[in-house]
């Protein structure tokens, strides 16, 4: 074989062997291959991604989100809390919840979680975009609804009562 011919033909199996590097990569941490692997780091790295793991801490016996477990990711002085919502959906689905402020209250002492299903959420949650997300749920207040736009989703609640005041004046 000449050395034309088999610098070729590894260049045409160089697929496999990467497969292989990634199968044995994920078996790893799936634990799969004897080893710890990465337990319950695996949704966590899932969700947000590789680079956040070394970042992200368990909060045993934390009691800020209602029984559920809490994490936190942490840099310098800056830090998000996280809850691990494990029936999301009354269905049994599994997702995350960052802490941000309460939308109702600057003052209010409860506690407000958003959803978070990347790193680009948790990015929007520090930077303060979400916090005034319809999807917050504060555990003082409830959800983040408009109360006028509640019984009038197009937002023209009490539309007469407006138009007499503004007559009258």
């Amino acid at each position: 074989m000449t050395g034309r011919s088999r610098t070729r033909l590894d260049s045409l199996y160089r697929l496999l062997p990467y497969l292989e590097r990634l199968s044995e990569t994920r078996q790893a941490d799936l634990g799969l291959d004897g080893g710890a692997g990465l337990g319950d780091l695996n949704l966590v790295r899932r969700v947000f991604g590789e680079d956040i793991l070394p970042l992200w801490r368990w909060k045993p016996g934390s009691n800020v989100a209602g029984g559920d477990r809490v994490a936190e990711i942490r840099l310098g002085q800056q830090y998000l809390t996280l809850a691990l919502r494990t029936d999301v959906d009354g269905e049994g689905d599994i997702g995350f919840d960052v802490m941000v402020p309460c939308p109702h209250d600057d003052e209010c002492t409860g506690r407000a979680w958003v959803p978070a299903y990347s790193v680009t959420c948790l990015f929007r949650a520090l930077n303060g975009d979400l916090d005034d997300d319809e999807d917050i749920v504060c555990t003082v207040h409830g959800p983040n609804t408009d109360e006028d736009q509640e019984d009038d989703p197009e937002g023209r609640a009490d539309l007469e009562a407006q138009y007499a005041d503004a007559v009258r004046e």
